[in-house]
């Protein structure tokens, strides 16, 4: 114990010798001299004429992948032009590994820096823990409604998530909870074994999990474009919701996946203090890139589901046009009435040029409401039919300063961004300019209202996992239920503040 103790003080003043040199700014390799028996390494970067070195203390060199700045743009849909996985996702056995990282190994632990918080993993990959979360601050001020109770100025809490992920080499698991609204609710609350199927990595997941559902439905909500999702994702919605509790299954191929899941209603669900069955939904998304070269890449992905709804169940849609600062503006769906099944689809055509992008989605459901009785009003006009709804979303953007689109080819979503030049090393960050054109209709049974909204919108991303947003959109709605009847237009300006950890 004693000589244990005097080779770690001896140690510790070697490292403390080496950060001072360091600090002077110092431009030469440190040559490790001692006489115990280290196997250890401590990555330690240090500024250099706007460089970064790295200065590694050890016997042998086991960490590879250190990250210098400035950086330089990865082909699309590689590992290299996302700097983390999506928000929503737990880390995936094999993959999660081959994003790049900033990353410190000492003692047999890797610690490693893609989210500002550190992951603690074994150098294999085996066994790996890291809190996880995200803060997500919206100022909205909207204008010109003819009705004066949509035009608020205020600022929400979008989300405020804090929680933990971890694994142990097949089996991995999330807990996540959300306080945005002053009160705790559970959203990832799932275990997945990781395997293989026919020499393919597929993954059994069992829990509250966000579903698949379209490319910007299939996004967590820190790693959108825009400060909403797009009119197919928010619209096209099982009455379960975003989050399932149920069971999925993933299979994983080299440049596609195919994604199922069955779901009772999201464990948050008021339906746990009720003795009533819960809404049953399946859900399938699947998604083949079929061209990618350097600078190119062109993913096309289908989606579907089909949801049978409890008896008490009630079909009603106010979906949100503006932003989430303003829920009066929105788009109305009615009537209220229970819903018996609906079927849903869709289709995502994506693809990439250099630091430009385009999204293309279009989506169907068509839903049957019961024949049992209900109180509410002129119900028996309703009874028994079926209506359709429809939404179609064409959206665009470029980086500036010459990032890739951050796009995840594993699972086809959109993940965080790899900055190439973040604020820490002395650049500009990575900007991007975007456009997006939303519209809606649903069927004469349903009310025949409509929507259409034109959204412009600038992100900063001063680091990989920070950014603020700024939007301005600008809708155009006819409701003929609900509160606010008629023709109306509306625009609102937007902002955010996101940290993603």
């Amino acid at each position: 114990m004693v000589n244990e103790l005097k080779k770690q003080d001896k140690r510790i003043r070697y490292l403390e010798k080496e950060i001072i040199e360091l600090q002077g700014h110092s431009y030469q390799k440190q040559k490790v001299k001692n006489n115990y028996n280290d196997h250890s390494i401590l990555d330690i970067p240090y500024y250099k004429q706007k460089k970064f070195r790295s200065v590694k203390i050890s016997h042998r060199e086991i960490n590879n992948n250190y990250i210098n700045f400035p950086l330089v743009a990865s082909p699309p849909g590689t590992f290299g032009a996302v700097s983390n996985m999506p928000s929503n996702s737990g880390s995936i056995l094999g993959i999660s590994s081959q994003i790049p990282n900033r990353t410190t190994e000492f003692d047999g632990l890797v610690l490693k820096w893609g989210k500002g918080l550190p992951s603690f993993s074994t150098p294999d990959g085996n066994y790996s823990f890291r809190v996880r979360g995200r803060i997500l601050a919206d100022y909205g001020a909207s204008f010109s409604s003819r009705f004066p109770q949509q035009n608020i100025s205020r600022t929400i809490l979008r989300a405020a998530r804090l929680g933990v992920q971890g694994r142990a080499r097949n089996l991995s698991w999330v807990l996540e909870g959300d306080f945005s609204s002053n009160t705790l609710q559970l959203m990832s609350a799932f275990a997945t074994w990781t395997d293989k199927t026919a020499g393919l990595l597929s993954e059994y997941t069992i829990g509250n999990k966000f579903s698949e559902r379209g490319f910007d439905g299939s996004t967590g909500s820190s790693d959108t474009v825009f400060l909403n999702r797009d009119i197919v994702a928010n619209l096209l919605v099982p009455m379960m919701g975003w989050y399932g509790l149920g069971g999925a299954y993933k299979i994983y191929g080299k440049n596609w996946h195919i994604a199922t899941q069955i779901s009772g209603d999201q464990v948050n669900s008021t339906n746990n203090t009720n003795n009533v069955r819960d809404d049953l939904t399946y859900l399938l998304r699947a998604h083949y890139i079929p061209f990618k070269d350097k600078v190119s890449l062109i993913h096309l992905g289908f989606w579907g589901f089909y949801e049978d709804s409890k008896p008490t169940q009630n079909f009603t849609q106010n979906v949100n046009l503006l932003n989430y600062t303003d829920n009066a503006f929105n788009f109305q769906v009615r009537p209220t009435a229970p819903l018996s099944h609906s079927l849903s689809g869709g289709v995502e055509l994506f693809g990439i040029w250099k630091s430009f992008w385009a999204l293309f989605e279009f989506g169907l459901r068509k839903l049957s409401l019961r024949r049992t009785y209900s109180s509410y009003p002129n119900y028996a006009l309703w009874a028994g039919k079926s209506g359709s709804e429809e939404a179609l979303s064409v959206q665009g953007g470029v980086f500036l300063t010459g990032e890739t689109p951050n796009y995840f080819a594993h699972s086809g979503v959109w993940a965080a961004p790899r900055v190439l030049h973040p604020v820490t090393q002395g650049g500009l960050g990575a900007w991007e300019v975007s456009l997006r054109y939303d519209r809606a209709s649903v069927s004469r049974s349903l009310g025949s209202s409509n929507a259409s909204t034109v959204t412009l919108g600038v992100n900063w991303y001063f680091l990989n996992y920070a950014r603020f947003m700024f939007n301005f959109t600008h809708a155009n709605v006819l409701n003929t239920h609900g509160l606010y009847i008629g023709y109306n237009s509306g625009n609102t300006l937007g902002g955010r503040m996101s940290i993603t950890f």
